[in-house]
């Protein structure tokens, strides 16, 4: 059994190259709730979760191309 990387949401916004903000706003597209912590904590996201995200917004892109060709 393996276990699933998590990351905090700016590492996350880091890696997949967009800002913290934007990352927030995808993840809220895709209905993932983010956990209430403290102030000063930090919220960490599976992997499945940004995969989740990167998914949604690459079929967001392709239809945009076929939008435009047509």
């Amino acid at each position: 059994m393996s276990l699933e990387r998590h990351y905090s949401l700016s590492e996350a916004a880091r890696l997949i190259g967009v800002r913290r903000h934007t990352l927030k706003v995808w993840l809220a597209e895709c209905a993932i709730v983010l956990p209430e912590v403290a102030r000063g904590s930090k919220v960490m996201l599976r992997e499945s979760q940004i995969q989740q995200v990167l998914r949604k917004r690459e079929a967001k892109a392709d239809w945009s191309l076929v939008r435009r060709t047509a």
